[in-house]
């Protein structure tokens, strides 16, 4: 969308990043992860909400049934804000200083893995 924004084609061989500085969009997967992080803060700060209550609930076998995906929404927030991240998430303070380790710890993630294909 961007390239064909400044009508720049593929062989032309500019670089995304070089794309975006000119046009000035925001990475659209940057911006979804912050609102990930800022809607799970608000859930958890809300009261008898049922989104809370399914986050916070567990099976009581601990097992996830056959076919369902093995990572859970909320376990690459449990990787930044710890395992008592809902506690976290009760201080606005500290839960938007951990906003921005979020968002670059998931690109710094992504990008681990793009060299990791390539090599």
């Amino acid at each position: 969308m961007e390239r064909s924004m400044l009508g720049v084609k593929k062989r032309d061989r500019l670089r995304n990043i070089n794309i975006r500085k000119k046009t000035k969009v925001q990475d659209a997967s940057l911006k979804i992860k912050r609102l990930k992080w800022k809607w799970s803060g608000h859930m958890i700060r809300g009261k008898d909400k049922w989104s809370k209550i399914i986050t916070q609930w567990y099976p009581r076998d601990g097992k996830r049934k056959r076919g369902r995906p093995q990572k859970r929404w909320d376990d690459d927030i449990r990787q930044v804000a710890g395992k008592t991240w809902s506690r976290v998430a009760r201080e606005r303070s500290e839960w938007s200083r951990l906003e921005e380790t979020f968002v670059n710890w998931q690109t710094d993630l992504q990008k681990v893995k793009k060299h990791q294909i390539c090599e």
